[in-house]
């Protein structure tokens, strides 16, 4: 009955499966397209002059720079504009014997591009500095490349929305079918008939295991047979990551439908729990973007653990047992959210 519920939902159906393909394919499409980084470089420098002429080289000479000799200010105004990375100032031989520097200039609100860039710029100052101290390499470095599997913005994607969507379930599905049962007074009516409340309650947990089961594999097949998404660990283990976390996010929502009266507060309060781990977790992107200070809070969330299970058997071929620590973990909330659930749960 409650499986032919859910089917009957369409809205349950496209929040649960459509909703998290559209999303997949949306950043995908828009941030895997392209797989080279470049950088729009704005160079000042003194015409004729030995040094600057030598950098000039240097920095034309690397590939992902885009380099337009300008005056400082017009560089500056385009820098502003969002139409430059980066602006470098070169100073001529004369102000370097005397101590001048390499002035590098960049925006802030795109400060993960630019310090890429700026790294760039830092190896051809060294290796100016080189060249005119004479100074010699004592250790040298030889770079050998190898062929390897491309890594594309959907291989990256597919294992979070995979975590997302049994999250959703728990915390948006869950919470609000329980809750509404509670209200149209449908789980006061099971105690007046013979069926066991355990066994009604253990077919609502069986219904929801099943249904995020089914959602995740419908997304894996569409990911993988319609936008080229790759898998390179073992499905066997993906599949129980999948069922880990689908039993944890369904003990965590059975415990937010205990503290809500109504359907629509126990929606609102779900949704008030999924939003910010959907953004923290590292589904979208990589946790290494995030601020320093708040990492630490972002760690302890429960959906970062399973990103990371899913992510790096899914996408990286890594074994289960490297993250057996965040799985354990993990356990720990379906126990305590069973435990409250079963603590505070009242049937009318």
């Amino acid at each position: 009955m409650s499986f032919r519920t859910w089917w009957r939902d369409k809205g349950s159906v496209f929040w649960g499966i459509v909703f998290p393909l559209l999303l997949m394919g949306l950043i995908g499409l828009v941030f895997g397209s392209s797989s080279n980084l470049t950088f729009s470089v704005s160079v000042a420098a003194v015409q004729e002059d030995p040094l600057t002429t030598g950098a000039l080289e240097a920095f034309k000479s690397i590939e992902p720079f885009n380099v337009i000799e300008e005056p400082i200010e017009t560089g500056l105004e385009k820098l502003e504009a969002g139409d430059r990375t980066l602006v470098v100032v070169l100073p001529s031989l004369q102000e370097a014997a005397a101590g001048g520097e390499v002035v590098v200039y960049f925006n802030e609100a795109n400060s993960q591009v630019s310090q890429a860039g700026i790294a760039i710029v830092r190896q051809v100052v060294d290796e100016i500095n080189k060249r005119l101290t004479g100074r010699e390499d004592v250790v040298t470095l030889r770079s050998e490349g190898i062929s390897a599997t491309k890594f594309s913005m959907f291989d990256f994607l597919l294992p979070g929305i995979m975590a997302m969507t049994l999250m959703q379930t728990g915390l948006m599905g869950v919470t609000y079918v329980v809750a509404n049962y509670r209200e149209r007074l449908v789980l006061k009516r099971v105690l007046s008939t013979p069926f066991s409340p355990l066994v009604f309650l253990s077919g609502l947990v069986a219904r929801f295991t099943v249904v995020n089961l089914l959602q995740v594999a419908i997304i894996f097949l569409v990911a993988t047979f319609v936008f080229g998404a790759r898998t390179a660990g073992s499905l066997w283990e993906i599949g129980i990551l999948c069922l880990v976390g689908s039993v944890t996010f369904l003990a965590i929502g059975f415990a937010v439908s205990t503290v809500s009266k109504t359907a629509e507060s126990a929606n609102t309060l779900g949704s008030l729990i999924n939003f910010p781990m959907l953004f923290l977790s590292g589904t979208f992107w990589p946790k290494d973007m995030l601020p320093e200070g708040i990492r630490p809070i972002v760690s302890a969330l429960p959906l970062t653990p399973l990103v990371d299970a899913m992510r790096g058997v899914g996408a990286m071929g890594d074994s289960i047992v490297q993250y057996l620590p965040g799985i354990l973990y993990l356990g720990a909330w379906a126990i305590a959210g069973f435990a409250l659930a079963a603590w505070r749960f009242r049937w009318e």
